[in-house]
């Protein structure tokens, strides 16, 4: 019979090997970085996609990755680029830092977030 501390060995490895590949689909990707976007209380990182030709006052859909994930592979994975050229809108991919949530989830959960001028955005 396996430890506990095994199996927690186990899941570290597989959660490692899982996010490094998560970040090599990144590398190849064409998300852009957005250096500075001004007050960041979170200190969060971003992405941005913006298609080729898009019109001045085209829609910018804000995009939240899921818990263990970033942007990049969350983007590769969920079809978004490819949509925004299809319907002509920019993307933003704001991207969590483990010092927020250790699991790298948006905290829109908790009251503290969800208010202007407060939380991590």
């Amino acid at each position: 019979m396996r430890k506990i501390s095994d199996t927690i060995a186990r899941l570290a490895a597989l959660q490692a090997r899982h996010a490094a590949h998560t970040a090599d689909l990144g590398a190849s990707d064409h998300l852009q970085t957005l250096a500075d976007f001004g007050t960041n209380p979170g200190g969060l990182e971003a992405k941005f996609y913006i298609p080729n030709d898009l019109s001045k006052g085209t829609p910018l859909v804000v995009v939240l990755h899921g818990c263990t994930q970033n942007a990049a592979g969350y983007n590769h994975h969920s079809g978004w680029s490819p949509l925004a050229d299809e319907a002509g809108f920019a993307l933003l991919f704001p991207e969590q830092q483990r010092g927020n949530n250790p699991n790298l989830c948006f905290n829109w959960f908790q009251p503290g977030d969800t208010k202007r001028g407060s939380g991590e955005a």
